[in-house]
Parts: C-alpha cells; structure tokens; sequence
C-alpha cells in the first residue's frame, strides 16, 4: 500500500491513474444485490478484456522496475505502481531494454494531475464494511490495512 501511495496511484510507465482491483469486484456485489442481472463487466478473476476492461487496462499492480527474475530486489525502492497494460508489456525487461521499447503513449492531465486520487481505494473500504461476511480473506486484510490508514489520515 506505501508503494501506490507514494506513487499516487499513477503508473510509473505511462502516468495513467490506476483502480484498486478488489473495488471492482464489491461495486459488481452491489450492483448485483440491487437486482441487476444483466451481463457486467466490472471483475474477472483473471482481469480478461471481455470480463473486466478496467482492470485488463488500468488495474493496479506492483512492478520491480529491475525484475525480480534477473536479481531485482523486492524492497520498496525497487518496486513502482504500473497499470496491468504496462506491467505485462515490460515483463522482464531491464531499465535498458525497455526503454527502447515503443512506450505508450503517457497520459497528461489537461488541467494537472488529480490531488487525491486513491485508486478507489476509499470506495472499497465503504463496499467491504457494508458486507464483510463476503469478503475473502485477502479482501479482510486489505480492509484492515486501508481502513487503519483512513483512520490515521482523520
């Protein structure tokens, strides 16, 4: 969570914001209990296009800028938030090799980028409270981790 919080839930790669995943799937819970059958797609397990566009594209992941792969280090220093599209195109390619790679084009907010952009993360904790007996279990833990935070952000 310090990871896309420090990199203000932006892709290092493209600067494009990103969504807390698990938001995805409480907002389609809701939608469901409200009586909506019709075919959705806000959460795929595995983030396929045709399931779940948002998350195929600008799902929040974790990214070692040198891959762990090739020695890459799990501290946070050499991890950055990416968005899934970047993430998988860099695979792992070191600094050098990306960068002579075709980059996406970087996103440029007209008016600046958002202040308080969280991801969703605020939505999910909302979504998790009303409903905790559907939560999985990595869903109660990241509850427990961004509802502490809110409290010390008051």
């Amino acid at each position: 969570m310090r990871v896309f919080r420090r990199d203000k839930w932006v892709c290092r790669w493209c600067n494009r914001l990103v969504i807390f995943p698990p938001v995805m799937r409480l907002i389609e819970r809701e939608v469901r209990a409200d009586g909506n059958n019709n075919p959705l797609s806000y959460y795929h397990l595995h983030w396929t296009r045709d399931g779940a566009p948002l998350l195929d594209e600008l799902g929040a992941v974790i990214d070692h800028v040198e891959a762990h792969s090739t020695g890459g280090s799990s501290e946070e220093p050499n991890l950055a938030t990416a968005c899934c599209k970047c993430n998988v195109r860099k695979s792992a390619a070191s600094m050098n090799e990306w960068a002579k790679r075709p980059q996406r084009k970087p996103i440029k907010g007209k008016g600046g980028e958002p202040q308080y952009w969280d991801g969703l993360s605020a939505l999910f904790v909302l979504l998790a409270r009303r409903n905790r007996d559907g939560l999985s279990a990595s869903e109660r833990d990241w509850l427990k981790v961004l509802a502490g935070a809110t409290a010390d952000a008051r």
